[in-house]
């Protein structure tokens, strides 16, 4: 199932440098184009990140999309995965949690995973996640209970489901940043380059690429690139890469995220969360 760790930072990482200004986004102060920044990505921007989480608490109250992704886990490359996703935010009343964040996923493809419905919501059932199993032969109606950040979720997926709200996203950002502001304060090992009016069908997006050319521990990731939908303000397209071998070979593919059909703030009532309508089992 989809549930959302490590290169979860990666995007955060991105993002965080995407959004060193509301202009940043829109072309308006960016290097020049393919330049490498001259100074640390990250210092500027941890301030922005911490008011950007204030407004996504404030102004963002539902998103939908179609989730198409790739991920590396246990050194094997998975096949494509196409989900469905509506996710209801968790609400905010005077700095206060109010409501509790909800997501409902829909498996599309593969075959194995074909039919398989997630369902989460937060306090809920002890934290864990309502599934039923899909795919092909006899336990495809099969439901259960998971913990998210369990050992058989883990063998499906890199991220749990309980950080996909774009709160907690957030606060991955700023998090992440700071780690690696304090471990490469004068960025010797980081390059970043913006690419305006990328291109992703008919959608115009802003293209970060962040390179740490010497492998180190320090750092979860080689290359990764991401796009930033330049209407909408939001990520939409992911793809990270592990350092090359030592035999020269080409870099190994680490995971690949495309958000398509991204709407926000979309009409989700209530009842679309409930167990009930899903699941049979009290």
């Amino acid at each position: 199932m989809l549930l959302f760790q490590d290169s979860f930072r990666v995007g955060c990482l991105l993002l965080l440098c995407c959004c060193a200004s509301q202009n940043a986004l829109h072309g308006e102060g960016l290097p020049s184009q393919g330049e490498p920044v001259s100074v640390h990505p990250l210092a500027a921007t941890i301030q922005f990140a911490e008011e950007r989480q204030h407004y996504i608490k404030e102004n963002i109250r539902s998103y939908s999309c179609r989730l198409v992704k790739r991920e590396r886990i246990g050194g094997r490359l998975q096949a494509y995965q196409y989900a469905d996703i509506k996710v209801r935010c968790a609400g905010y009343t005077a700095g206060q949690k109010s409501e509790p964040m909800s997501v409902l996923m829909k498996f599309l493809g593969p075959t194995r995973l074909k039919g398989r419905l997630v369902l989460f919501t937060e306090g809920d059932e002890d934290g864990q996640a309502w599934v039923r199993m899909g795919g092909p032969g006899l336990f495809k109606n099969v439901e259960l209970k998971v913990e998210p950040n369990g050992e058989s979720a883990r063998r499906e997926s890199r991220y749990p489901i309980t950080d996909i709200g774009f709160d907690r996203i957030m606060q991955r950002l700023i998090d992440l940043a700071k780690k690696d502001l304090h471990t490469d304060p004068a960025a010797h090992n980081t390059v970043v380059r913006y690419f305006q009016n990328a291109k992703l069908k008919d959608r115009s997006c802003t293209h970060i690429q962040v390179e740490h050319p010497e492998k180190s521990e320090k750092f979860t990731f080689y290359k990764a690139s991401l796009y930033v939908d330049d209407e909408l303000n939001v990520p939409v397209r992911l793809v990270v890469f592990d350092w090359p071998p030592g035999d020269g070979g080409p870099p190994c593919l680490m995971e690949e995220y495309n958000y398509m059909n991204l709407k926000l703030n979309v009409a989700i009532s209530h009842e679309l969360f409930a167990k009930s309508r899903y699941f049979n089992q009290k």
